[in-house]
């Protein structure tokens, strides 16, 4: 069974290491999709579509840093703590 979308955004929010991948491919999903909704101005209905497709991988994108920078930072406290463990 496909995973539903709000249960995708909220795996993505979730700390993780590996969420830089999905970060880095909505990127270039959301450049190629602005470059196709610019090179496609003469059909609105196209562009519209590419646009809307840049707004979704930008979300995801979004969702995805989320993610990966609660992992980052967590990680970072949890070594600050042992630092300061290991002074005392």
């Amino acid at each position: 069974m496909p995973m539903a979308r709000n249960e995708y955004l909220r795996k993505l929010l979730s700390p993780g290491a590996d969420r830089w991948k999905e970060m880095l491919v909505s990127l270039a999903l959301l450049a190629a999709a602005a470059g196709g909704a610019v090179l496609t101005r003469e059909n609105a209905l196209v562009s519209a579509g590419m646009v809307v497709l840049a707004l979704g991988a930008w979300v995801v994108g979004a969702c995805a840093m989320v993610g990966y920078v609660r992992w980052y930072f967590a990680g970072e406290v949890e070594r600050m703590r042992g630092e300061s463990e290991k002074r005392k």
